[in-house]
Formats: C-alpha cells, sequence, structure tokens
C-alpha cells in the first residue's frame, strides 16, 4: 500500500509540473487559436476630413442707395444678367443735376476772365462782405434746423434725452448698440451747446472758421441720426414689440429728422460755397472745380450700379416708390461661380490646409455624382459652434456645373495627405503601452503570436495606419484576440 500511494504521489507531482511547464511556455507565446489576424499589405494610406455645408454664390451684393429718395428707373428684373458697372436703378435725379450745371456755370464764368482782372478782383470782394453775413445767417440757420430735427424727431427715442443720461427706448440688438446711441446722443448735446456758443460771439469777419466748425458739428448730428436710422429701420414686430403701425410712423419719424438734418447740411454748404467762390484767386477756383466735383458725386449716388458680373437675385421697390438710405432693396451674385463654405472641429483643422481637394455630393442629387472642389481659404479664428471651436473652412467647385444653385446642402470629404505604396496594416492591431506601438504577429504554426515593436507613420481615414518599421508585406498581425 505504502509503495502505491508513493508511486501515485509521484504521478501526480509530474502531472503539475507538466501543466505548470505548459501554461508558462503558452502564457509567453500567446494564445492558442482564439484570434482574428489581417495580412500587411502594400497600398495607399488616405486621411480625410468629411464635413457639410451650404452652396453659397462666391460674389454676392445686396445694394442700397447712399441717401433716401423717389425710385425713378428701374433697368434689370430678377434674373437678369449684369456686368459690373451696369446701372441697376436711378433715384430722380432732376434737383441735383441743376446743382451740377450750376456749378459747372460759375466754375466756367471764374474761368473766363483773367484770375488778376481788375474788374473780377472788386466784384470778389463785393461778393466776398456779402457772402460772410451770408454764411453767418446759414450757421445760425443750420443750427436752428438740427436742433429742431433733434428734439421734435429723435427725441421721442430716449428717456431724458437732453440730460448727462439719455437712454434709448427703443429694444436693440445689443446692450452695446443700446449704449453707443445713448453716447451718440450725448455727444450731439455737447457739440449743439458749442455751437451756440460760438453762434453767439462770432463776427463776419469770423465767417470762413464760423461755417467750418458748424459743418463739423452738422457731420456729428447727421452720424447720430444715421445710426439712429439704423436701428429704427430694422424693427419689426417681432423683434421690438411694437405694432406695424408704430414702426411705419417711427420710420416716418426718422426720415423727416434726416430731411431737417440734410437741410441744414445743404444751408451750410451752399454758405462755404458762396464764401470760396467769392475771392478771385486761383484758389477759388480750384475750389469751385471741386464743387462741380462734388456735385458730380452727388448725382452719381443717385444710380445704383452692379459692382459684379453676375445674376440679379433681388429687385423689390418699384418706380415711384421712396427709399431711404442705406436700405438694400438689390441684390446681385456672380453667375457660375459657387463656393461651399463648413466648419471643421478644433480636432481635425490641423489636417487641412490651403489648396487640398475634396469630393463633394449634394443631396439634391445624392450621393452618386462627385462634384470636386478645392480648399481657397481658412479662417485663422475659431467660430464657437454650440460650445464647440470650429474654424470656417471655405472651398470652391473645380468646375462649373449648371445643376449647382445656391442654398443646396453639400457632404464634403476633403482629402488632406496621402502616401501611395506604403505598407499599412489595420489600426486596431497597434498597441499602446506608455507611448511605444508594438503589434502581435502571427506565429508560422498559425497557432500563436509574438510580440513586436513598430514605428507607425500616416492613419488613414478608412481604419488602415501605416507602418514605417517593424513588419514586412504578407505577415499576418493579431487584430483580436477572443476575451481581450
Amino acid at each position: 500500500m505504502k509503495r502505491f500511494l508513493k508511486k501515485r504521489y509521484i504521478i501526480s507531482l509530474a502531472v503539475i509540473l507538466i501543466i505548470v511547464i505548459v501554461a508558462i511556455f503558452f502564457g509567453n507565446r500567446g494564445a492558442s487559436a482564439n484570434f482574428q489576424s489581417s495580412p500587411a499589405v502594400v497600398g495607399n494610406v488616405v486621411e480625410t476630413v468629411s464635413v457639410t455645408g451650404t452652396v453659397s454664390p462666391v460674389s454676392d451684393a445686396n445694394l442700397a442707395f447712399e441717401k433716401s429718395g423717389v425710385i425713378s428707373h428701374i433697368y434689370v428684373a430678377v434674373g437678369d444678367s449684369v456686368k459690373a458697372g451696369e446701372p441697376i436703378a436711378a433715384l430722380d435725379s432732376a434737383s441735383d443735376e441743376a446743382t451740377l450745371q450750376s456749378a459747372q456755370a460759375t466754375l466756367a464764368d471764374m474761368t473766363a476772365f483773367p484770375a488778376n482782372s481788375q474788374l473780377k478782383v472788386s466784384s470778389a470782394q463785393a461778393s466776398l462782405s456779402s457772402a460772410e453775413k451770408d454764411a453767418v445767417n446759414a450757421a445760425h440757420d443750420g443750427y436752428a434746423k438740427a436742433q429742431a430735427a433733434l428734439i421734435n424727431y429723435t427725441d421721442s427715442f430716449f428717456t431724458n434725452p437732453q440730460s448727462q443720461n439719455p437712454t434709448i427706448t427703443l429694444r436693440t440688438q445689443t446692450t452695446d448698440v443700446a449704449n453707443a446711441i445713448d453716447f451718440e446722443r450725448l455727444t450731439v448735446s455737447d457739440a449743439l451747446s458749442k455751437w451756440s456758443a460760438e453762434l453767439s460771439s462770432s463776427t463776419p469777419d469770423q465767417a470762413a472758421t464760423l461755417i467750418s466748425d458748424s459743418r463739423n458739428y452738422l457731420s456729428t448730428a447727421k452720424q447720430f441720426m444715421s445710426d439712429l436710422s439704423a436701428i429704427v429701420n430694422v424693427l419689426n414686430p417681432g423683434n421690438s414689440g411694437l405694432s406695424q403701425a408704430q414702426i411705419t410712423a417711427d420710420v416716418a419719424t426718422m426720415n423727416s429728422g434726416l430731411s431737417g438734418v440734410n437741410a441744414a447740411v445743404d444751408s451750410v454748404t451752399a454758405a462755404q460755397s458762396e464764401l470760396t467762390n467769392a475771392g478771385s484767386s486761383s484758389s477759388s477756383i480750384a475750389a469751385q472745380a471741386a464743387k462741380v466735383s462734388g456735385a458730380q458725386a452727388t448725382l452719381a449716388e443717385d444710380t445704383i450700379v452692379s459692382p459684379i458680373d453676375g445674376i440679379v437675385t433681388k429687385a423689390d421697390p418699384n418706380v415711384g416708390e421712396f427709399v431711404a438710405a442705406g436700405a438694400s432693396g438689390f441684390a446681385v451674385q456672380s453667375s457660375g461661380a459657387f463656393k461651399v463654405e463648413a466648419f471643421v472641429p478644433e480636432a481635425d483643422i490641423a489636417k487641412v490646409a490651403v489648396g487640398d481637394l475634396s469630393s463633394s455630393t449634394l443631396d439634391a442629387y445624392g450621393s452618386d455624382i462627385d462634384f470636386p472642389m478645392k480648399v481657397t481659404m481658412i479662417d485663422p479664428a475659431e467660430t464657437v459652434l454650440e460650445g464647440v471651436p470650429t474654424y470656417k473652412v471655405t472651398l470652391q467647385f473645380v468646375q462649373s456645373d449648371s445643376r449647382i444653385r445656391s442654398g443646396m446642402t453639400a457632404n464634403l470629404v476633403i482629402l488632406t495627405h496621402e502616401k501611395d505604396g506604403v505598407l499599412s496594416i489595420p489600426y486596431r492591431a497597434i498597441i499602446n503601452t506608455d507611448g511605444a506601438k508594438s503589434v502581435r504577429v502571427v506565429d508560422p504554426n498559425g497557432k500563436t503570436y509574438t510580440s513586436v515593436p513598430v514605428v507607425t507613420g500616416l492613419k488613414g481615414s478608412d481604419g488602415t495606419i501605416e507602418i514605417v518599421s517593424g513588419l514586412s508585406a504578407g505577415q499576418n498581425v493579431v487584430t483580436y484576440v477572443q476575451g481581450q
């Protein structure tokens, strides 16, 4: 019995020893056949960035008259093709044409006699004295009109308008806009106060200085009223809490106020011109020539012209309709040339560069039709969308295509990097350990594997990665181990 027990003990000990040796051996060599593998192959590794965007014209322009007036001509309709410089619409310009003709006639008269003509000098001296008196009167008149425009029209939009703390009562887009217009109202009060003091102490021989200062005061008032007009003109019942009738009345109020200030500007400008023209020197002739140029520029403001070659996309007003300065009623967009603006997340923007090519599909035509594009611009500053930093990337279509229309949704795949003829494996085969990369190479028996360090390169967007060193083509690497 003792001999039997001793023999059984020895056998058991041997079995345990064999199990331990096998466990140690295969623990170092890897699991047996409970894995999946893939071969290292030579081919292309491609990195891409996928985003979506909206098609828009490469160039477009919203057009507006620089001053208020009544439309006398509309030369185009929506859908018409126009060339750069071609007229779009015009205001009634009879008054501006008369002003130009008068300025040209005066210039012609001034240059009809020699500059040193005694007759002309005597006449100019008399004219100068009269012009100085007229200039002082014009300054007083301009002040009265500006003051009336502010009190009668703009002050209805403020509480405490003439105090040190005026506050606009209209709803504005931002607090900064409200604070800015409040400060402008305070600045205008200060300008009018200084103007009033200067008027009370000026004499006719100081007319030139008074007129120059008056124009500066009026410029301050006009800028304030223009900025206030911009606030009033964008009101609607949805963003202001006012009725449409009240908004219409407010717009009319501002237009009347602007007309009052413009009349004051005209009065002071006319006085300035009279003073300038009263001399007999060559400088007065030059000043009159400048007046002609100014009249020509004013006349040119009566006509809107297209800044680009393109197609008319908006022509809202009608002939005979009054339009306010800055109110956009016409638009032109470039024909045939379109772009897409897409927002690339911060994590991908370093991959994208100007000149990168992109394939794109438009939802309107499905995923089978490709419209090639190229990256033309990357904004240097971020745009935060839903709390995520992104960067606006602009792409243009490589070829014109009549199927492309503004507003379509584009799906973009930007080719950022590509390497041809390189060794690659599935990215999931890579093991990262404290920054060191390795793969598990399948042994020749096909049942075990061995860990091998590798150096990697470009990571493809299709789940592959370039192997720079450590592997040879055809070697199988483990991509999945059961239980891990």
